[in-house]
C-alpha cells in the first residue's frame, strides 16, 4: 500500500465548524475545492489528534484571564518552549496582542463549553467558540481572529451569525450580542447580531453545494 493511500482515509459526512463554514464562504471558488478536500482527507488516520495551529497560544490567552500578569508570564514561558521559529512568533504575537488589549483587563471569568452542532442537509455544522466565559451575569461566547492580517468583516459577522444559528438550534436562550469576535490583528470587535435573512440562505445553500461535491472530491496525489 502506498503513502497515500494510508494517508486518504475519508471522513464520510462533511463537518465544519461555524469559523471553517465562514472562511469557506468568503474564499474564492477555486480555493473552496481544496479546502473541502483537506476537510475529508486529514493528513493521518482518524485517530490522530493534529493540534491546532495557535492553539497553544489560545491557551496562554486563557491563562491571562485566569490569572492576570502571572498567567501572561506563565504563558510566555510556555510558549519559549516551541520548537520552530517562526510558529514560536506567530504564538507569541498572537498572545502579545491579547494581553495589550482592553479585553485581557475585561472581568471575564472563563466557564466549561458545552458542545453544540446542527444539521442542514448533509452538513454538520460546529459551533466553535475559542473561549466562553461569564462577564457580570452574562455568558459571552469569544472567538479569536489569530492571523498575521485583517480579518474579513463578512467573515467575522458570518461567524457570528452562524454560531448564533447553532445555538438556537439546540435551543440555547442567548442573545445574538453574547457572541464576539475579537480581531487579534487590528483590535476591531465585532458583535454578533440578529442573522440576515440572507445569511441563512446563503447556509442552506452552502449546505446543498458542499453536499453536491463532497462525493466527487479525491484524494491529492
Amino acid at each position: 500500500m502506498s503513502a497515500i493511500q494510508k494517508l486518504s482515509i475519508a471522513v464520510q459526512k462533511p463537518r465544519l465548524s461555524d469559523r471553517n463554514a465562514a472562511r469557506f464562504m468568503c474564499m474564492p471558488a477555486a480555493k473552496q475545492m481544496r479546502f473541502l478536500g483537506d476537510l475529508k482527507y486529514p493528513k493521518g488516520t482518524p485517530q490522530t489528534f493534529k493540534q491546532p495551529f495557535y492553539a497553544p497560544a489560545i491557551h496562554g490567552i486563557r491563562l491571562v484571564i485566569k490569572d492576570g500578569f502571572r498567567g501572561l508570564i506563565d504563558a510566555r514561558s510556555k510558549l519559549e518552549k516551541t520548537a520552530q521559529e517562526s510558529r514560536r512568533n506567530n504564538l507569541m504575537r498572537v498572545l502579545d496582542s491579547f494581553a495589550k488589549s482592553p479585553h485581557a483587563k475585561r472581568r471575564l471569568r472563563l466557564i466549561t463549553s458545552h458542545r453544540y452542532h446542527a444539521q442542514v442537509r448533509g452538513l454538520e455544522l460546529r459551533f466553535s467558540p475559542h473561549l466562553v466565559a461569564m462577564e457580570g451575569d452574562e455568558i459571552r461566547y469569544i472567538y479569536f481572529h489569530e492571523k498575521a492580517k485583517q480579518c474579513s468583516p463578512e467573515e467575522a459577522m458570518l461567524t457570528l451569525e452562524f454560531g448564533y444559528w447553532v445555538l438556537k438550534q439546540n435551543g440555547v436562550d442567548a442573545k445574538p450580542n453574547q457572541l464576539e469576535m475579537i480581531d487579534l490583528f487590528t483590535g476591531t470587535l465585532y458583535t454578533g447580531r440578529p442573522p440576515r435573512i440572507e445569511t441563512v440562505k446563503t447556509l442552506e445553500e452552502m449546505a446543498r453545494l458542499i453536499d453536491s461535491m463532497w462525493p466527487t472530491i479525491e484524494p491529492r496525489g
